[in-house]
């Protein structure tokens, strides 16, 4: 079989090789390298016009309506430029990194369609190239447990590898029991993707997990309304309830050392350390850690000359996130319950000790998966954002800050939008206007929905998506389950980012939903698959 997909058969051209060839090309690249990913595409397209027949391909293509409503999406960019003032932007890098929708579309349904078992084999290797990403991870992983979950995706944005994943969760066992019966092939398929959902646990990605739990939401919602017997109705909705309790019962855990309140007895301010050393204590500063106040019982002197005789790191320099290591000690001590001592730092372990270097600031983080790390995150990022008023340096609350940008910017344009090109200038304009203390202002809200709103108003949100419904519609995309399971990914990642605007992103979305709605309707059947 593997033989039959990779050679030529006596019917296929050379050409028709080729094509599939950089097909296989741009999935293998997706979790791997953007720049392959446009290699990928250029060789595509110098192969179509190496091919000729250029009256059957363009025929091909006016034809597919599905892929005539796709490629429209384009021209609402197209005309957003008209009353952009930044018109060097607006073609130089929204315009030509959004041409895939008209390039790839083109090539993909121009071009002679591909038997159904390099059909078949084309979620397979992207698959494949998933997993071995995550292995790549797995090793990054296990050779430095503290560096920042986000590297151990390499080589694309974690954001984008954690929707792959979870897409690939879902894909692989769907794909092989479609083209197989062979029990062993799906035995492995789902522990492929049961090993894929640990290494997104690795990851840390919440935007994997959220389209994670938006998949599994579909799944059992689709159930209830869709399942034959009442009893698989029942188990559906009994574990949906189920599931969202759970979360919310994590969400409480994760919580509550944030929202936690530890004051100390009036009376021990007065105290003194072991070594007879007086301690200083902020009372203008109400950080806390695990809610315990960070800048209190403070005998920064004993403390660090105690560091000094533990670690290679000098207490008045960096740990290894470039973070000062002073602050990281005293976020890390708080979070235990232990005052800034010599006391404090003897209390230590040498993992604690290891941990502090790394930049970990608090002991939970060595404890808990990443997912629960960065959960975690969130909401001290939050509490920070309500104590502090500046979302400076917190992924999160940058978010929370950049979308209040973004509605005030759509308000002032609400019907044309700023235009194709003019991003920057409307957040400049949003974060000006609610007097942000946010530390860079060059940055897009995070979330496509706004993005939409800010650069084409509220009509080119409503065309954007209304050409997406009239492309599942033509095309009948909705009877393939995977598709439906990635656009629900799609739609969760937009919540919190701008997907479209990113190549890697952009050829996500736009593959998959060319390969269930155009290619590879031509050849299966009417059933969900």
């Amino acid at each position: 079989m593997l033989r039959k997909i990779l050679t030529r058969g006596k019917d296929e051209t050379v050409f028709q090789l080729v094509y599939f060839y950089g097909i296989c090309l741009m999935l293998i690249s997706l979790p791997n390298s953007i720049y392959f990913v446009s290699v990928a595409q250029i060789l595509m397209g110098a192969n179509w016009l190496a091919e000729g027949q250029y009256r059957e391909k363009f025929n091909r293509f006016l034809s597919n309506r599905p892929a005539l409503v796709i490629s429209s999406i384009y021209l609402i960019y197209l005309i957003g430029i008209f009353w952009t003032e930044n018109l060097a932007y607006g073609i130089g890098y929204d315009l030509l990194n959004k041409l895939p929708l008209l390039t790839l579309t083109f090539l993909l349904a121009s071009s002679r369609p591909l038997p159904q078992h390099r059909l078949n084999a084309l979620p397979v290797i992207f698959s494949l190239a998933v997993l071995v990403t995550s292995f790549i991870g797995l090793a990054i992983f296990l050779n430095n447990p503290f560096i920042d979950p986000r590297k151990y995706s390499p080589f694309v944005s974690h954001v984008y590898l954690g929707m792959m994943v979870v897409l690939t969760i879902f894909l692989l066992p769907l794909t092989v029991s479609r083209i197989t019966l062979e029990r062993k092939w799906f035995s492995l398929s789902l522990g492929v993707s049961a090993w894929l959902l640990i290494y997104l646990i690795i990851l840390g990605s919440l935007t994997g997990f959220l389209c994670l739990l938006g998949g599994l939401l579909f799944l059992l919602i689709r159930e209830i309304f869709l399942a034959a017997s009442t009893s698989r109705k029942i188990f559906a909705a009994a574990t949906l309830v189920f599931g969202v309790a759970a979360v919310l019962a994590l969400l409480i855990f994760v919580a509550r050392p944030v929202l936690k309140t530890v004051n100390p007895d009036p009376a021990t301010l007065s105290e003194k350390t072991s070594l007879g050393n007086e301690y200083l204590h902020d009372f203008d500063e109400n950080q806390r850690e695990n809610g315990h106040l960070v800048y209190y019982f403070i005998a920064e002197d004993e403390l660090m000359d105690a560091w000094n005789e533990r670690s290679q790191i000098a207490s008045d320099s960096l740990d290894f996130k470039g973070q000062e290591v002073r602050a990281t000690i005293f976020r890390y001590l708080s979070s235990k319950g232990l005052r800034k001592d010599r006391e404090g730092i003897n209390d230590l372990n040498n993992e604690d000790i290891e941990a502090i270097e790394n930049g970990v600031p608090n002991y939970l983080y060595t404890k808990w998966p990443n997912v629960l790390v960065r959960l975690h995150q969130s909401f001290w990022e939050v509490n920070e954002y309500i104590r502090k008023g500046n979302p400076s340096g917190h992924t999160f609350t940058q978010r929370l800050e950049l979308w209040k940008a973004s509605w005030v910017a759509f308000k002032k344009h609400p019907v044309k939008g700023w235009g194709t090109g003019d991003v920057f200038a409307a957040m400049d304009y949003g974060l000006n206007e609610i007097n942000s203390q946010l530390d860079n202002f060059r940055m897009k809200p995070h979330n496509q929905f706004l993005i939409l709103l800010i650069m084409l108003g509220v009509p080119g949100l409503v065309l954007f998506f209304g050409l997406v419904f009239l492309f599942v519609r033509f095309s009948k995309a909705y009877r393939f389950l995977p598709f439906n399971i990635m656009l629900v990914i799609v739609l969760v990642a937009m919540l919190g980012n701008n997907l479209i605007d990113f190549q890697i992103g952009l050829t996500f979305f736009l593959f998959f939903s060319l390969f269930f709605g155009i290619l590879y309707r031509n050849v299966a059947n009417s059933q969900n698959h």
